[in-house]
C-alpha cells in the first residue's frame, strides 16, 4: 500500500513539473522577434528626439542709397528660417539643443535676410534707374531686365555680397521684429501626421551662445534650453561623457536637412528621425580650452543640437559642428560633438533636472511584454503610455504589432498570455496543496477503514 501511494505522489509531482516547465521555460512560438540591444536602445530613445524649426521675421531698412534717393527708408519685411534637432531632458517639456539652433547671430541674420530680399531689392533698384531716366516701367519690363543685371554684376552670389557689404557699411539696417521656434516630434492628428510646418511653440529659457568667430568657432558653450507646454513627454538620459574613449561606438539621432527633405519622400517621412553611427575618432580641445569629441559619424546641417548616444543608450554628446575647408566646403567624416557633461552642467546651473517619467516607464514595460509574447499586457502598457502622451507614435505602432501577435496565437499561447508568472506559481502551489490534502485525507480514510476491518474481524473471531 505504501508503494502505491509513493508511486501516485511521484506521478503527480512529475505531472506538475511538466506543467511548470511548459509555463516557465521559454517557448519559442510565444516570443516576438527579439530586438538587439542597440535596436531596443534606439527605439526607446527615438521618441525623445525632436525636430526644431526657427523663424525670424526681419525688417531690412534702406538707410541711404547713392543715386536712388527714392529708396531711402524703404523697408523689406522678410522671414528667414533654419532647422535643427534637440532632445527632451525632462518630461515637463524641457528640451536641450545647440545655442545656434535657436539664436541667430546678427551677421548671419542679416545675410539670411538679404538673401531672401535680394530679388525685391534688385527690382526696386531697376525701377528707380528707369525713373531717374524719366520712364515708369511695367513689372514685365523690370522682370525682363533682372537676368541681364545679375549677369553684369557677376551672378546672384556677387549681388548678395554687394548688398551685404552695404549692410556692413551701415547703408542697410536689420531690425528683428519676431522670433518663432517650434518643436515637432512626429505627432499625429486624427490618424495623420502633422506637417513639419506646425508643431509646439517653444520658449527659449537659457542660451550660452554669442555667435561665431571668423574661424567658425562658437563663442560660448553653444548650448540652449527651450521649453514647450507639455507633460509626460518621452525623454532621454544623459550619461558621463568623460568616460568616452577613442574607438567607442556612438549613435546619433536627428533631422539632417538633406535626407529629411528629399523631394521624392512623402511629407510624413519628414517626421521620421535619422539614426547614424560611428566611433569617437579623437578627443580634441578648442582654442578657448573647451573639449570636443571628434567623430566620423555622419552629421550635417539639421543634426545640430541632436543627441549622440553611447551603447548603453545614454547621451554623451550634442551634435554641434562639422569640418570645412578654406572654401567653406564641408569635409565628410570629420564632425564634432559638445560633451554631454557640458550640457548636464548647464542644466544643473539652470535648475533643470534630467529625469524620465511615466511615459518612458510604461513604454519600456510594454516593450518587455511584447518581446516575451505577452501581447495583451503589452497593449495595456502601450495604451497607458499613449494616454499619458498621445503623440507617442512608436507606442501606436506596437499596439498594432501586439494585436497582430494576438491574432497568430494558438489556444495554449492565449492562455499563457492571460496569465502571469505570479498567478501561475500561486495556482501550482494551490494545486500541490490540494493534491496533498486529498492524498492525506484518503490515507487517513484508508487507515480508519483498516481499523474498522480489524475491529470487525476481532468481533467475528469472538
Amino acid at each position: 500500500m505504501y508503494s502505491f501511494f509513493k508511486n501516485r505522489i511521484v506521478s503527480i509531482v512529475v505531472f506538475l513539473f511538466v506543467i511548470f516547465s511548459f509555463v516557465f521555460l521559454p517557448v519559442s512560438s510565444l516570443a516576438a522577434d527579439k530586438l538587439t540591444d542597440v535596436q531596443r536602445s534606439m527605439l526607446l530613445n527615438k521618441p525623445g528626439v525632436v525636430f526644431i524649426s526657427h523663424y525670424d521675421t526681419v525688417n531690412l531698412i534702406i538707410q541711404s542709397s547713392a543715386g536712388y534717393p527714392q529708396l531711402s527708408g524703404k523697408t523689406y519685411t522678410v522671414e528667414s528660417g533654419s532647422m535643427g534637432s534637440g532632445f527632451v531632458v525632462n518630461p515637463e517639456g524641457y528640451i536641450l539643443t545647440n545655442g545656434h539652433v535657436v539664436k541667430t547671430p546678427d551677421k548671419s541674420l542679416a545675410y539670411q535676410s538679404i538673401v531672401s530680399a535680394t530679388d525685391s531689392i534688385l527690382k526696386d533698384v531697376i525701377r528707380a534707374e528707369f525713373q531717374n531716366q524719366g520712364v515708369n516701367p511695367s513689372d514685365a519690363d523690370v522682370e525682363a531686365l533682372m537676368p541681364q543685371v545679375i549677369q553684369e554684376v557677376g551672378g546672384k552670389e556677387q549681388l548678395i555680397l554687394a548688398f551685404f557689404q552695404s549692410y556692413e557699411a551701415g547703408e542697410v539696417k536689420v531690425e528683428k521684429t519676431k522670433t518663432d521656434i517650434y518643436v515637432q516630434q512626429g505627432a499625429t492628428l486624427s490618424g495623420k501626421k502633422i506637417p513639419v510646418e506646425k508643431g509646439m511653440k517653444a520658449d527659449v529659457r537659457a542660451v550660452d551662445f554669442e555667435g561665431f568667430t571668423d574661424e567658425g568657432e562658437a563663442i560660448g558653450k553653444d548650448i540652449a534650453i527651450i521649453k514647450v507646454t507639455g507633460s509626460n513627454m518621452p525623454t532621454v538620459k544623459l550619461g558621463d561623457s568623460s568616460k568616452m574613449q577613442v574607438g567607442d561606438k556612438i549613435y546619433v539621432i536627428g533631422y539632417p536637412g538633406v535626407p529629411t527633405f528629399m523631394e521624392f519622400l512623402s511629407k510624413e517621412s519628414q517626421l521620421e528621425s535619422t539614426t547614424t553611427s560611428g566611433i569617437i575618432s579623437a578627443l580634441k580641445t578648442m582654442k578657448d580650452g573647451s573639449q570636443v569629441l571628434q567623430t566620423d559619424t555622419s552629421i550635417t546641417h539639421g543634426n545640430s543640437g541632436g543627441p549622440a548616444f553611447n551603447e548603453e543608450g545614454e547621451v554623451i554628446g550634442v551634435a554641434s559642428m562639422g569640418a570645412v575647408d578654406k572654401q567653406g566646403v564641408e569635409l565628410a567624416g570629420f564632425n564634432y560633438l559638445r560633451p554631454g557633461n557640458v550640457a548636464l552642467e548647464f542644466l544643473n546651473e539652470k535648475n533643470v533636472k534630467n529625469t524620465q517619467g511615466s511615459t518612458d516607464e510604461h513604454f519600456r514595460k510594454g516593450l518587455d511584454y511584447y518581446e516575451n509574447g505577452k501581447y495583451r499586457k503589452a497593449i495595456k502598457e502601450f495604451e497607458t503610455a499613449l494616454r499619458l502622451y498621445p503623440n507617442l507614435i512608436e507606442a501606436q505602432d506596437y499596439v498594432k504589432k501586439s494585436q497582430e501577435g494576438i491574432s497568430k496565437q494558438n489556444v495554449f499561447e492565449k492562455i499563457m498570455d492571460y496569465l502571469d508568472v505570479t498567478t501561475i506559481a500561486i495556482v501550482l502551489v494551490v494545486l500541490i496543496i490540494i493534491v496533498g490534502a486529498i492524498m492525506y485525507i484518503r490515507k487517513i480514510a484508508k487507515k480508519e477503514k483498516k481499523m474498522e476491518e480489524k475491529v470487525e474481524q476481532l468481533e467475528h473471531d469472538k
